[in-house]
């Protein structure tokens, strides 16, 4: 034998390669240029639940719904005209009439003159994992659609826990009712400026008439929405000081600044009006 002579293929190297696919789990068929299957191995067996004598010779018409022949045909015939390899997502329908969804790749087969005779088919069940990856889709959006939710709950309650009322153009009213744990103070600080800064304020009432005692952290709080409210070049002033209230300040020696005070929101309105023009 010399050496440009072919090497002959013996019933053992295709005993050998027929063994080799037969181990894959993922079905893999050879088709030739008329789309008749000309080897294939058990798992494309499996897949469309024939025996290997029922598929030898076949083709796609002889089992599968006509619209999905049309586009494993299509796809075929893109690769013999083309000679280039393709992968598509593609659906299935097995002799139980149970639809796959499938991830197939084919790649030509060529003669020694380098022409196209054929394709080899390589296919993954990917149904399963679709499944999955919906579920985890739904459960995100279930999650995200959640967090939506508790954020404008949370919002809701900020509202009411904190609110900011327009009393008129450019005063704004911030009454404070109960205690002021250390997250509802940082509530009413954010919304305090996000308010002045929105309304163009030019006056801050804080009303502390609901507040049933004044502690140091509560008196922070009333420091801060001060300081707050002057850096965006609003005025706050304190409305509603009780007499128990004004005790703790100077027991406890509480600095609030050079804030004006005043003993009902009434006169504090009137005042602000009074310096803004509005009435005389």
């Amino acid at each position: 034998m010399t050496g440009s002579e072919p090497v002959p293929i013996l019933e053992q190297d295709v005993a050998l390669l027929q063994g080799v696919l037969d181990s894959l789990d993922d079905p893999v068929f050879v088709k030739d240029r008329r789309h008749r299957w000309v080897a294939f191995n058990d798992g494309f067996c499996k897949l469309l639940g024939q025996p290997r004598e029922a598929l030898l010779g076949k083709s796609d018409p002889d089992f599968f719904p006509p619209e999905q022949v049309e586009e494993f045909w299509r796809l075929d015939d893109q690769l013999f005209e083309s000679g280039e390899t393709n992968r598509n997502e593609e659906r299935l329908t097995d002799e139980q009439g149970e639809v796959h969804l499938i991830w197939t790749r084919k790649y030509p087969m060529r003669d020694a003159s380098g022409q196209v005779v054929g394709l080899v088919g390589i296919i993954s069940d990917i149904t399963e994992l679709r499944e999955r990856i919906e579920a985890l889709d739904t459960i995100e959006r279930e999650a995200a659609e959640q967090r939506a939710r508790v954020k404008a709950q949370r919002e809701l309650i900020d509202a009411m826990e904190a609110p900011i009322i327009t009393l008129w153009a450019g005063i704004l009213l911030v009454p404070i009712v109960g205690e002021l744990s250390e997250r509802r103070a940082q509530v009413v600080l954010e919304r305090l400026l996000a308010a002045v800064a929105r309304e163009s304020t030019r006056v801050v009432f804080l009303d502390i008439s609901g507040l049933p005692e004044l502690t140091a952290s509560s008196a922070a709080t009333l420091r801060s929405a001060v300081s707050t409210a002057r850096l965006l070049g609003a005025q706050a002033e304190i409305v509603g000081m009780r007499p128990n209230i004004a005790r703790v300040l100077v027991g406890q020696g509480i600095e609030l600044g050079a804030v004006q005070t005043h003993a009902s929101l009434r006169d504090g309105l009137h005042r602000a009006l009074r310096r803004l023009g509005v009435v005389a």
